[in-house]
């Protein structure tokens, strides 16, 4: 009797604590499916500025001597003046004359010019940052001067010596730089071309002026180096903006020849005149008309 309790008893505790359990489980809330996350799209290709291209571009801003004009008073190269006589007499090596120069040299000033023009050129820009071009450029340039002479000084300041760089100006360059993306340094050498001309003129012959009377003129129209550098900022694929200083290396001497008139007449008189250079600045814009697009991810 006492099993069979035991056994009673038993299956009654197990059916109460399994129906416990069923309960429970039917009070859980249901399970539930969450999808994968969608595959997301690759980020937009960052477009990576290349420098290679053609363009067409403008400039302007100014230029302004480099030093001054060496010059020397003419000097008679025969005829009714024995050779090697000086226009001015005072011109002549005379220390109590009181010129700081003994051998008819004198100097001035020349005055600065706006400049202006046009450019066309090439660069080259592989996977590295350095660039490679090649630049031509034309245009306005007048830098001039104008002085007396003075040598002249007790025949009333009758001489008057004049020089002028230009009225135009040209280069051809090529340019070395490195990139930044948009930002380009640069460094830049050639040749350049331009007129350089003087004059020395007497045109005074009523006292107290002397009575000899001269036009000596003269000119050189010699290749000369050009070197610089520059930094230019591209906005977008076509355009640019550019600042560049440039030294136009023209060192030259001239011969600056002429008949004498007057009580000069009989004889030619030349001079020597020595132009020691310029120095451009510039502001620009080029336009690239056939600037690839290169990408990187």
């Amino acid at each position: 009797m006492r099993i069979t309790n035991l056994i009673v008893s038993v299956g009654i505790a197990l059916g109460a604590i399994f129906g416990v359990g069923t309960a429970g489980a039917a009070d859980l809330p249901a399970a539930t499916y969450t999808p994968a996350p969608p595959a997301t799209a690759p980020p937009p290709a960052v477009v990576a500025y290349n420098w290679t291209g053609c363009y067409l571009g403008g400039y302007v801003g100014g230029a302004l001597q480099s030093r001054e004009v060496n010059a020397w008073d003419p000097r008679s190269t025969g005829g009714v003046f024995p050779v090697g006589t000086y226009y001015n007499p005072a011109a002549l090596p005379t220390p109590q004359q009181g010129f700081d120069n003994e051998d008819g040299n004198f100097n001035y000033n020349m005055n600065g010019s706006v400049i202006g023009g046009g450019t066309v050129g090439c660069n080259w820009q592989g996977a590295s940052p350095l660039v490679i071009g090649i630049e031509g450029e034309g245009g306005y340039l007048k830098i001039s001067g104008t002085s007396i002479v003075p040598y002249s000084k007790y025949t009333g300041f009758d001489s008057v010596s004049s020089t002028t760089i230009g009225d135009w100006n040209a280069a051809l360059t090529g340019r070395v730089g490195y990139a930044w993306d948009r930002v380009l340094l640069y460094l830049k050498g050639g040749v350049g071309f331009s007129d350089i001309r003087s004059s020395f003129i007497d045109a005074c012959s009523a006292a107290p002026c002397s009575p000899s009377l001269i036009t000596a003129t003269g000119s050189i129209q010699q290749p000369f180096w050009v070197a610089g550098v520059g930094v230019e900022y591209a906005f977008n694929r076509e355009w640019s903006i550019k600042g560049e200083f440039l030294t136009l290396g023209m060192y030259k001497s001239f011969a600056v020849c002429g008949a004498g008139a007057g009580a000069a007449a009989g004889s030619t008189f030349c001079g020597k005149y020595n132009v020691e250079g310029a120095y451009a600045f510039k502001l620009g814009v080029n336009y690239y008309f056939n600037a690839p697009i290169f990408a990187k991810y």
